[in-house]
């Protein structure tokens, strides 16, 4: 009785006093005020007032307006309470609110309460970054209405973020880049921060991580990657997009596959329909299919969409998921068609159990278990995701191959934190069966994720693959507007190798940069490092490194020194050593000193890859771009891959030997012109290689 007297009070007051709608938009709440004045609060939740962003125990909070806003994470997420908005009327067609947090509808959100009936909900998407969200109330105009925000959790993402309540005629899009976009492409600094790699793939703004679905098609390879449209750490997961033609310089495209009702766009793939198996194009115009995990609402399912134009434009299929084994942890399917065996061949990843699973579809639709991998490898990888599988030719052995089953894992690698390892086998269009122990794809902390373009022309006998040069660890490096970069391209082989002479020969990965990459060197110096001694010397001549993007091929001669090497980025009191240590048998980056290493607490440190003494030398092909280190061991039978964040401005290179026998051979300085401009310049002021 009692809140019926309330509604029926206000209905008069409000119907006394109420004028016609305004075109400007209307703030329920911002959140500003000191307290909860106009708020009825419960629970513990909520705390004394709102918020100022993240609290004790929670991750960065993001994307809120103003100063405050509302975050149910005071004490946890082991509180829960509720708080209710004063009463309203709706005026505009639409309620439009930032939101973040949890995504279980059930238990955390906030809904649109329309005297005393709930009409609309909404909750976040396991991300502390507030994005965009709203609600169509155009058939609830001129009702009373109160926004109710709940917490009812104690679990993992038991906590909401709101902020900016708002009725408006014009709802802001989710995800509306175009302004920052368009701001970015004007500053000084555009594509050409200190940090900012020139001859690896980089976003232009907002945080990146796995490559996705890469695929050839009508004469550009496409690169497609997970992405946070909404700011520039982990979030609202989605597919963005670019294109090139060379493999080395890309256009950034927009938005492919964005979030959409609670469910991310998580990792996948694409594959182009030649057969029409589908359904979605024609054979004559063959469709881009992709096939990719939806992550929302407790489950990972896996989902397709397609596009008829180039991967311009995507529409989903209309009976997502196309499997849904009702796991939270099923994700990361990798597709390909199985010429043999007339069908398509999807590997897909149960991640907790660390199992590869295996399945069979005729056209992309309807799937069909065939077998399973796993556990195998690693004893102590907390999980299993981003497979891929392909066959490859093994070196100096004509019409020889073997198939290749790839996994990754977000910690417990070879140098820590996240990695991947591989398995050379056999693949029947049903099992695999691997005949070898498993092996690290790269002996870096920075390679995670690699997966390989599908569908390259007939021309072109090459497996090429790329990854994500982070680690999950230590993700949030230092820079901004963008957070994290791609590998180079990287050509893949087979070749049977012994390490030592202590171990039968096995077959090992062989990564190298593609050929294409080598038309991007502006300039090639040969050096006399005949002088290389302990403690490192300059080198006296190193040619023109403004940019600081480069290459360095050398051969080390190893003699008996302890190590031999070189430091690159050498600046006060800092420098990045590459070198081979005799008493481990193995090449190292050693990045104690490299520059900022204080960000995380596990940056800091010296990998090491296996390596073998070849008549008395071993050869490097080294990257450096910017922030980026990566080391090709003997024409590729072993990588590292590293980030760095040097603090110095000199591009200063120095070579040591340790001892009198050992010395630096053949060595050649490239310096690389930038992908985003012609010599590493600022881009002229529109974005020319940047086309939205």
């Amino acid at each position: 009785m009692e809140h019926s007297i309330k509604w029926e009070l206000l209905l008069t007051v409000l119907a006394v006093g109420t004028q016609a709608a305004f075109a400007d938009d209307l703030v329920i709440a911002d959140f500003e005020q000191q307290s909860w004045e106009t708020w009825t609060v419960t629970g513990k939740a909520f705390g004394d007032a709102p918020a100022t962003g993240a609290l004790p125990g929670q991750m960065a909070v993001t994307g809120f307006q103003g100063q405050q806003l509302a975050n149910t994470f005071v004490g946890g997420d082991e509180t829960t309470g509720t708080a209710v908005s004063s009463p309203f009327r709706i005026e505009r067609s639409h309620i439009a609110f930032l939101v973040g947090g949890g995504a279980d509808i059930s238990k955390v959100g906030l809904e649109l309460v329309v005297e005393g009936r709930v009409v609309r909900r909404a909750s976040g998407s396991e991300s502390e970054e507030l994005s965009w969200d709203a609600w169509e109330v155009s058939d609830l105009r001129g009702r009373l209405a109160e926004i109710r925000i709940y917490d009812l959790s104690r679990g993992g993402w038991g906590h909401i973020s709101v902020d900016q309540l708002t009725q408006t005629n014009s709802p802001p899009k989710r995800f509306d880049l175009s302004q920052r976009l368009a701001e970015y492409r004007q500053s000084a600094d555009y594509m050409n921060e200190p940090l900012r790699p020139q001859y690896h793939f980089s976003p232009e703004i907002n945080w990146m991580n796995d490559p996705n679905g890469l695929v050839w098609h009508e004469g550009e390879y496409h690169l497609f990657h997970q992405y946070n449209p909404a700011g520039n750490s982990w979030g609202h997961m989605s597919w963005g997009h670019a294109v090139s033609d060379d493999l080395v310089h890309w256009k950034h495209l927009p938005l492919a596959i964005p979030e959409q009702g609670g469910i991310m766009a998580f990792s996948g793939c694409c594959v182009v329909d030649h057969g029409n198996t589908s359904g979605f194009g024609t054979v004559e115009n063959p469709a881009m299919v992709a096939i990719y995990t939806g992550h929302g609402h407790g489950r990972q399912v896996q989902n397709l969409a397609w596009s008829n134009d180039r991967g311009r434009t995507w529409s989903l299929f209309t009976e997502n998921p196309v499997l849904d084994i009702g796991n939270s942890d099923f994700r990361d399917p990798k597709v390909f068609w199985h010429e043999p065996t007339r069908k398509w061949v999807m590997v897909v990843s149960l991640a907790a159990e660390r199992v590869l699973i295996f399945y069979g579809s005729p056209n992309l639709k309807d799937w069909q278990e065939l077998s399973r991998f796993g556990p195998a490898g690693t004893l102590y990888k907390p999980n299993w995701e981003c497979p891929d599988l392909f066959e490859l030719p093994v070196e100096g052995e004509p019409g020889k191959t073997r198939w290749v089953l790839e996994a990754d894992m977000g910690s417990g690698s070879i140098a820590g934190g996240s990695g991947g390892e591989y398995f050379v086998g056999d693949f029947d269009g049903t099992h695999f069966r691997t005949e070898q122990a498993a092996q690290w794809v790269d002996f870096g902390r920075d390679f995670y994720a690699p997966v390989s373009w599908d569908n390259l022309p007939r021309s072109d006998a090459r497996r090429i693959w790329i990854g994500w040069l982070n680690n999950w660890e230590t993700c949030l490096i230092p820079t901004t507007p963008w957070r994290s970069s791609m590998s180079v391209p990287r050509s893949l082989s087979l070749r049977s190798v012994a390490f030592n002479s202590e171990e039968p020969e096995r077959l090992v990965l062989v990564q190298r940069p593609v050929k294409e990459l080598e038309k991007l060197r502006v300039s090639s110096t040969p050096v006399d490092v005949s002088a290389a001694a302990w403690p490192p010397v300059a080198v006296t001549n190193p040619g023109d490194l403004k940019g600081y993007q480069f290459e360095v091929e050398v051969r080390l001669i190893t003699g008996s020194a302890r190590s031999v090497g070189l430091r690159i980025r050498t600046g006060d009191d800092e420098f990045t050593e590459i070198g081979f240590d005799r008493w481990q048998n193995s090449v190292y980056v050693d990045r104690k000193r490299s520059g900022n290493v204080s960000f995380h607490p596990a940056f800091a440190g010296r990998h090491l890859a296996p390596a073998r003494v070849i008549a008395g030398k071993i050869s490097l092909r080294i990257l450096v771009d910017r922030s980026m280190v990566e080391v090709f061991i003997n024409d590729g039978e072993a990588v590292i891959s590293d980030r760095i964040f040097p603090l110095g401005k000199d591009p200063v290179l120095e070579v040591f030997a340790g001892g009198p026998d050992a010395a630096l051979q053949d060595l050649q300085i490239h310096r690389m012109k930038s992908v985003w401009s012609g010599d590493g310049s600022p881009m002229p002021r529109g974005g020319a290689a940047a086309v939205q």
